[in-house]
């Protein structure tokens, strides 16, 4: 009895303050309470379920925007979300939620799940709820001692603790000093199993940047190379998928280079059945087309003004994406 006495309380109070849209001091004055014990009240409806909180996402379309894309960059879906207060940080949180419901919508138990790194990659991985049974393999090696953005094993275990599915590991650096080095390690029984899974997977999701670009931390790990540094003084590089690096047309900036590369090749990226690439701010808006004339996509998700960004340039091309 004393328990529902103390439920009622909670609920009156709440009603008080969410229906009737009362102050918190003039509960507090209304019941004999102080406004510290009302405050405390409220905090324990919520924990109760008394108080249930939803958001409603504002009613904005960009399907003509996400049609333009689709018809233009031959992909088979283009997800356009808003760009608020065009905040880097907000960007990369709409987008994640924005992929990770796509992604919820598609996937099946016994999928095969690829991921890449990358700030927006961890943010559409937080966002990722619904329990699934799916093996998750990364699609590129690790870059020491980074954040966890990056830390592509660490992102794929959490994933699959929280959403019930498989996690295989990836135990080799993103690039590493030689092609005879990467040669040897693809053929490590441990990194073999990964590169063979590569061939299975039925959904990908892949992020993509430019490493010169202000804020970005992984130039530090290029400073002591300098085939590395090389490749990002070059003019005709806009950036990196999967650390293969890119030149405007979508064509691989340096081949000898990137066969230090320890990341699914692109060829290979190619054959997977949805490739669900994410990028926001126009910062993104270079090496995004050039992912995009290269075909290494098939999904795309983005904000409002990349979106528009990529329409002009291909407007001023005068001609489609192939």
């Amino acid at each position: 009895m004393e328990e529902n006495n103390d439920l009622s309380l909670l609920y009156e109070v709440a009603y008080l303050y969410y229906e009737d849209g009362l102050t918190q001091e003039e509960i507090a004055e209304h019941l004999g309470f102080s406004r510290s014990r009302v405050q405390r009240l409220l905090e324990a409806a919520k924990k109760e379920g008394i108080v249930e909180i939803h958001l409603v996402s504002p009613a904005v379309s960009f399907v003509d925007l996400e049609e333009e894309l689709v018809k233009h960059f031959y992909l088979e879906k283009a997800i356009v979300v808003s760009a608020p207060l065009h905040s880097q940080y907000l960007i990369r949180r709409s987008i994640g939620r924005a992929a990770a419901r796509h992604l919820e919508s598609v996937l099946r138990d016994g999928d095969v799940l690829g991921i890449g790194w990358g700030r927006t990659i961890y943010e559409t991985l937080n966002a990722l709820k619904r329990k699934v049974t799916v093996t998750i393999v990364p699609l590129i090696g690790a870059v020491g001692q980074v954040e966890m953005d990056f830390q592509v094993n660490e992102l794929g275990n959490q994933l699959a603790r929280r959403i019930g599915g498989f996690f295989v590991p990836f135990y080799a650096p993103a690039l590493v000093d030689s092609e005879d080095i990467a040669r040897a390690l693809f053929s490590d029984q441990s990194v073999r199993r990964v590169v063979e899974l590569w061939d299975e997977v039925t959904v990908a999701l892949v992020g993509m940047g430019d490493p010169r670009r202000e804020g970005s931390i992984v130039p530090k790990f290029f400073l002591s190379d300098p085939a590395s540094r090389a490749v990002l003084a070059r003019e005709d590089v806009v950036g990196d998928l999967l650390y293969h690096f890119l030149k405007k047309d979508g064509s691989l900036a340096d081949e000898v280079f990137d066969r230090r590369v320890m990341s699914i090749p692109l060829e290979r990226l190619k054959k997977i059945p949805r490739v669900v690439g994410i990028a926001g701010s126009l910062e993104k808006v270079e090496v995004l087309e050039a992912v995009l004339k290269g075909g290494y996509i098939n999904t795309l998700v983005t904000d409002q003004n990349v979106a528009r960004a990529l329409l002009e340039r291909l407007e001023k091309g005068g001609e489609s994406s192939k």
